[in-house]
């Protein structure tokens, strides 16, 4: 995860925009209510 989180944000850095990959994970979500689908995130069934 982190060569890939360090491509996006050097993507913010260059462009000044959101990358498209992580525009969804903007801090607006906590205040929207927007959900993240984070079933394959963990090894174990939740």
């Amino acid at each position: 995860a982190t060569p890939g989180s360090g491509h996006v944000f050097a993507d913010l850095i260059a462009n000044d925009r959101p990358n498209k990959i992580a525009a969804p994970y903007t801090l607006d979500r906590f205040r929207t209510g927007l959900l993240i689908d984070e079933h394959g995130a963990a090894g174990v069934a939740h």
